[in-house]
């Protein structure tokens, strides 16, 4: 790959651009066959299209270029795995010189429920599935808050997958090649640049806040306060970013590029009228879930109430205080489908209620109380609750928080206020009542 070729002059960018001029100039000839009375109303209908569809592809090929130049140096950059409203919106607020703000939404979206998907995108690579666990525990870890521990996990399976793919050598290692044929995120302006950033020598012990994943200061125990969410949704983009080399660099080796062929003008139109309806599919779906994830406020004081009869049906709050109930009642069941779990694997309920009767079973709640709702991100709010429980014939009394994330009925990212939303709640309390 040339040094200095751009991420929009790679194939998977620069086809649609060729294709979409291919189809401006069928156009220009319908256009002009319709001048002299030869009308076909579909083919027009489909064509008026193309010039909006020709400047939002311009518009989208250079978006990864543009987030390289504005992130890489602060730790992030393109790759095929990033939500392309994301990625454009990052771009557009530091063209407006509002860098800090940009980093803050990617990083919230890093450390955050939307990226649950990992669930299938490190199970499919040995490198990664072979990791899984240790991913997992990661993102939990980073769910709750931990980052202090999620962030030397993510180093660590960082360089070892690298190594695997390699045969040798690791992520930090300086000669590792991690490019590849057609792939936004091992371009040169990619992996390689931040990896010599996160690579820097760090020689001195350092008390102050990092904001860059620096993996010698980090493991070395040299950078000491590097637990923010900066650091961890850095790390998180790193690893989907190399997840996205190694499936190009696998994808090169089972399918080597072949020479194009051209399509017939019947293809062409076929393909073109598909491409337009799914692009306006796509651009509607995607603005819209934009516009609510920027629209979103965590709900006043005023707003909330700690009286179970004013708990809506879709609130965090509700399904809290249905799951004391639950636990009031033994009804493991109802807690096992309650619980939150990575991936969408349908699990067996009877086997769920069994393990946490075995948790619970000498834990007896006796009363419970709601005494503070906060809603922390959009698909995120912790309920803490005063309870009183019965352990080993000693009766405890006990503060706990209910961390709750919401999701669609069809199991997509869901947003704190919307109806149909699925609260489940993360098992980060179940042990700490033991003591």
């Amino acid at each position: 790959m040339e040094e200095n070729k751009k991420i929009a002059d790679l194939p998977s960018y620069a086809k649609p651009r060729k294709e979409i001029q291919g189809a401006y100039a069928i156009g220009k000839i319908i256009k002009f066959f319709s001048f002299f009375g030869l009308k076909n109303e579909s083919l027009n209908e489909a064509f008026s299209k193309i010039p909006d569809l020709k400047r939002e592809i311009e518009h989208l090929s250079t978006i990864p270029d543009k987030f390289n130049n504005h992130f890489a140096n602060l730790g992030w950059i393109a790759h095929e795995s990033m939500n392309s409203p994301l990625m454009e919106k990052a771009v557009e607020l530091a063209d407006n010189g509002e860098t800090q703000k940009a980093e803050d939404i990617l990083s919230d979206h890093f450390t955050s429920t939307q990226i649950n998907w990992l669930q299938h995108r490190f199970k499919v690579l040995p490198e990664f599935s072979i990791r899984f666990d240790l991913i997992k525990k990661a993102y939990e870890d980073t769910l709750e808050g931990r980052f202090y521990s999620c962030v030397p996990i993510i180093l660590l399976v960082i360089d070892g997958v690298v190594n695997d793919i390699s045969k040798s050598k690791g992520f930090f290692t300086e000669n590792t090649d991690l490019t590849a044929w057609d792939s936004i995120a091992a371009h040169s302006s990619g992996l390689t640049a931040i990896r010599d950033i996160f690579n820097t020598t760090r020689k001195r012990t350092n008390t102050d806040e990092i904001f860059l994943p620096y993996r010698n200061g980090i493991l070395h125990g040299r950078d000491l306060k590097f637990d923010n969410k900066y650091v961890t949704g850095k790390c998180w983009s790193t690893l989907f970013a190399i997840n996205d080399w190694a499936r190009a660099l696998k994808e090169q080796k089972e399918n080597p590029p072949i020479p194009e062929t051209q399509p017939s003008l019947r293809e062409s139109l076929r393909d073109l009228k598909k491409t337009i309806v799914e692009h306006n599919e796509w651009r509607i779906k995607h603005d819209k879930m934009l516009k609510e994830l920027e629209n979103w406020k965590p709900r006043a004081e005023s707003e909330l109430s700690l009286n179970p009869s004013d708990f809506k049906k879709f609130s965090p709050e509700k399904q809290a205080y249905d799951l004391a109930q639950n636990w009031l009642n033994k009804n493991y069941g109802k807690i096992a489908i309650q619980m939150y779990r990575i991936g969408d694997k349908e699990i067996n309920v009877g086997a769920e209620a069994g393990k946490i009767r075995r948790e619970l079973d000498y834990k007896i709640l006796k009363d419970f109380k709601i005494t503070k709702i906060k809603d922390d991100k959009p698909a995120i709010s912790e309920v803490t609750m005063d309870i009183t429980y019965d352990l080993n014939g000693k009766e405890m009394n006990k503060e706990i928080v209910m961390r709750m994330i919401c999701k669609s009925p069809y199991g997509e990212i869901g947003i704190n206020g919307q109806e149909d939303i699925a609260w489940e709640f993360i098992n980060n309390f179940f042990y700490r009542l033991d003591f």
